[in-house]
């Protein structure tokens, strides 16, 4: 068993860069807030999905390949850029438009759950630095020979810490107190996110021109 005990270290920097403030806590706040509880749940299943597939590519050593390849890394950062945008302009222009009035299981249709599980992964995967950070944690813990079936186990780990930590979040946000004052202060907060969203995607368009 001594010979995982590495693991506790990677979870340990895996939950601190969950909890950190980014893209994801915005999306799931919103879907959370804007939509139910499932919707956020959802949405976090979808960051969680994000973060495995993160660890399964550092684990592999793909990362190591991208930087490597200069133009794959470019044409990634460019399209994770765009999409945060392409998010906070949706949301921007929804900011103004009143919640749906319709039933809890009316706006729980597969459909739409579908779409916050493709946007928590799609803004899970948005960052490719995120991947990166993710392989520097593996090279400073992971030993030089690890055990069997460790990329399979820190993939598991990844997506369950990620996915706990904003369930956690989109149970809080979907208090009727908190959507009683996200009713009030809507058109605020959503414009609020749609800015950080912007301020994100062009940090990565300004990582990529300098």
């Amino acid at each position: 068993m001594n010979e995982y005990s590495f693991l506790f270290a990677i979870a340990a920097a895996l939950l601190g860069g969950a909890m950190s403030p980014g893209p994801s806590f915005l999306v799931v706040a919103q879907n959370s807030l804007s939509k139910s509880r499932l919707h956020g749940v959802v949405t976090a299943i979808g960051t969680g999905l994000g973060a495995g597939f993160f660890a399964l590519l550092a684990g592999l050593g793909v990362t190591a390949l991208l930087e490597q390849t200069p133009t794959i890394y470019f044409v990634f950062r460019l399209a994770g850029g765009l999409y945060l945008i392409y998010l906070a302009y949706n949301i921007w222009v929804g900011a103004t438009q009143p919640l749906a009035s319709s039933s809890g299981l009316d706006q729980a249709n597969e459909s739409n759950l579908r779409s916050s599980l493709v946007k928590g992964f799609a803004v899970q995967v948005s960052n490719p630095k995120t991947v990166f950070i993710i392989a520097s944690i593996f090279s400073a813990v992971m030993p030089s020979e690890p055990p069997l079936y460790t990329a399979l186990l820190v993939t598991m780990m990844a997506f369950v810490i990620d996915f706990a930590w904003y369930a956690l979040v989109a149970l809080s946000l979907s208090k009727e107190s908190s959507k009683k004052f996200y009713k009030k202060t809507k058109s605020y907060f959503d414009r609020f996110a749609a800015i950080l969203l912007t301020a994100l995607g062009c940090k990565l368009f300004w990582e990529i021109i300098f």
